[in-house]
């Protein structure tokens, strides 16, 4: 099993860590890379609010000047596809699905879009 992600600090190593060493040759690869964290995120039992306000805020608050520069543009490009998935800025099929929201594809659709899920 695989370790569970506590805090936006770890998650934060965890993604940078990734971000950083994107493979612009191998943008699949990569790519599914940032989908298992997220699904470890998800595993983890974060919500969609929290991940919102990790990908949003947190990300955004601590990278430094350093690492805009040391990580690639196509990483970013696909962190914004992310945060797009979240929100529901995107195709039914590409919202980030959690195990505690509507089933339904409306429901969904309608919960995502209208932001029901914010606190």
């Amino acid at each position: 099993m695989t370790k569970l992600i506590v805090n936006e600090k770890e998650a934060f190593a965890d993604l940078k860590r990734i971000m950083q060493s994107w493979d612009v040759n191998e943008k699949n690869t990569s790519q599914k890379l940032i989908d298992l964290f997220l699904r470890k995120l998800i595993q983890s039992k974060w919500d969609r609010e929290k991940i919102y306000k990790f990908a949003f805020l947190y990300i955004k608050n601590n990278l430094s000047d350093s690492d805009y520069d040391n990580i690639p543009e196509a990483a970013f490009d696909y962190l914004d596809d992310i945060k797009s998935s979240i929100i529901g800025h995107c195709s039914y099929d590409s919202i980030l699905k959690f195990p505690n929201e509507p089933k339904n594809k409306n429901e969904l659709i309608s919960y995502v879009r209208g932001e029901k899920w914010k606190n």
